[in-house]
C-alpha cells in the first residue's frame, strides 16, 4: 500500500508539474504569435488584445484601418499538450497548428461558399527525393460542387483569388451569409518571421474578400 501510495504522489506530482511548465510554455509562446501577428499586419491595423479560449486555443482581436473588413479577429489553435497523455497523442498524430482569421465584410455575401486547399504529391518510393530531374508535376484545375443551376461571378472570383499561386499559404477560405462573413485557415507558421508571404496575407485575403462582394 505504502508503494502504492507514493507512485500516485509521484504521478499527481509530476501531472502537475508538466501543466505548470506547459502553461508557462504556451502563455511564452502566445507572446510570441501575437509579435506574428503584429508584424504581419504591416501597419495596417494592430492586435487590441488576448481571450484564451482554453489551454491551447486562444482568439486575438484585431483593430484595423483598411477597408472590406470589419469586427475582424484571429483564432490561434495550437498543440495540445497539458498533460503526458496529450503530448504522447499529439505527437503521434502531429496535427497542424493553424491560425483563422475571420471577419464581417462591408457589404455581406449573397452566397455561401467553402474552399479547401489540398496538396498531393506521389511517387514510387518515400525515399525518393522530389529535387531529382525526371519528376513530372501536373497543376489540376479548380474543382466546383454547387447546390445553385448557375454558377455566380462572385464565387467564380473568389475562386480565381484562392487559385493564384502566391496564395498557396491559405489551407481553407470560406464565405457565409451570416457572421462572421469571411473566414481564412492558415497554418501558424506562415506567420513566423522569414515566412515569404508573411507581410502579404492580408492583402491576399482582402483582394478574396474584394473579388467576391464588389463583383
Amino acid at each position: 500500500m505504502a508503494i502504492l501510495f507514493v507512485t500516485a504522489v509521484a504521478v499527481i506530482a509530476l501531472c502537475i508539474t508538466w501543466y505548470a511548465v506547459s502553461l508557462r510554455h504556451k502563455r511564452a509562446k502566445a507572446r510570441e504569435i501575437l509579435r506574428w501577428i503584429q508584424a504581419s499586419l504591416a501597419g495596417r491595423g494592430h492586435v487590441v488584445g488576448i481571450t484564451w479560449m482554453g489551454g491551447s486555443r486562444f482568439r486575438v482581436p484585431l483593430r484595423l484601418t483598411c477597408g472590406v473588413f470589419r469586427r475582424a479577429w484571429v483564432l490561434v489553435e495550437m498543440r495540445t499538450q497539458e498533460t503526458p497523455a496529450h503530448w504522447l497523442v499529439q505527437k503521434i498524430s502531429n496535427p497542424q497548428e493553424v491560425i483563422t482569421f475571420q471577419a464581417d465584410l462591408d457589404s455581406p455575401p449573397t452566397f455561401c461558399l467553402q474552399m479547401q486547399n489540398f496538396r498531393w504529391f506521389a511517387r514510387s518510393s518515400p525515399k525518393t527525393a522530389i529535387e531529382n530531374a525526371g519528376w513530372q508535376f501536373e497543376r489540376l484545375p479548380s474543382v466546383m460542387i454547387t447546390t445553385k443551376p448557375e454558377s455566380q461571378k462572385e464565387i467564380a472570383g473568389a475562386m480565381t483569388s484562392l487559385s493564384r499561386g502566391d496564395n498557396g499559404d491559405f489551407l481553407e477560405v470560406s464565405f457565409q451569409r451570416s457572421s462572421p462573413h469571411f473566414s481564412a485557415t492558415l497554418p501558424l507558421e506562415s506567420l513566423a518571421p522569414g515566412a515569404p508571404a508573411r507581410t502579404y496575407l492580408l492583402d491576399a485575403m482582402r483582394e478574396m474578400a474584394g473579388s467576391a462582394t464588389f463583383y
